[in-house]
């Protein structure tokens, strides 16, 4: 049975965090987001480091990973350094 799981991603990017969250919160990317039922919660971007964003989803476990493989050619070219990506998954129970 599949469960929803949170997770937590970090990374670099290569542009000002205004032009890449207009890619995140427009159109494509909500429906690129509904293709694999994940829900964005909250995208933020670092105080110390004005390059470095973090988002946190929530998916049935495995999908955001889905997402990042049959989407990483369209995050790259939204200038998101997908080498310094960290993911880090949360549930509520074990």
């Amino acid at each position: 049975m599949s469960y929803y799981v949170t997770s937590v991603f970090t990374f670099k990017i290569e542009s000002s965090f205004d032009e890449w969250v207009a890619i995140f919160d427009s159109e494509e990317a909500k429906k690129r987001h509904a293709e694999f039922d994940i829900k964005p919660l909250y995208r933020g971007v670092s105080k110390e480091d004005s390059q470095k964003v973090i988002v946190i989803h929530q998916a049935p476990e495995g999908n955001v990973q889905k997402f990042v493989e049959a989407n990483g050619d369209w995050m790259a070219t939204h200038r998101v350094d997908l080498s310094t990506m960290n993911e880090t998954s949360w549930n509520d129970s074990l």
